[in-house]
């Protein structure tokens, strides 16, 4: 989401915006983990030619200082570790999957079941729900 509120050019920005703009001020309490994060700092400092933003560091910290004043930042602790050891288990993913399935754990771990994603068939097989970030009617 925090990929999608930044690039002007993805179809999704005004609902992205929407969740990390008006959600907070209608009680609608959102989370991420420590992982989105770096994830974002990955592709927002990508050169744009490698099909990142381009981005400098500094600007892409700035961009999630103020992401961070409209969610909660949960932490990944040795709960959220042993909570990925068992959704591994149940569903048997590994590689580059094994990223989502984290998100997944750090969500669980925390209490916290459903997901908001752009991507929802990444968490097509795991224990969480999700809500398409396309649905949103804005």
């Amino acid at each position: 989401m925090f990929l999608t509120a930044t690039d002007a050019g993805r179809p999704l920005r005004r609902n992205a915006l929407f969740a990390l703009e008006q959600w907070p001020s209608q009680g609608v309490r959102t989370y991420t983990c420590t992982q989105v994060l770096r994830e974002y700092l990955v592709v927002a400092t990508r050169p744009s030619a490698a099909g990142g933003l381009g981005m400098a560091l500094g600007d892409a910290f700035s961009n999630i200082d103020q992401f961070a004043s409209a969610v909660q930042v949960l932490p990944e602790t040795l709960k959220t570790w042993d909570q990925l050891r068992v959704v591994l288990a149940k569903s048997a993913l590994s590689g580059v999957r094994i990223h989502d399935a984290n998100i997944a754990a750090c969500a669980l771990a925390n209490g916290i079941s459903t997901i908001l994603t752009a991507n929802v068939a990444d968490f097509g097989q795991l224990p969480v729900a999700t809500v398409d970030l396309a649905s949103l009617l804005v």
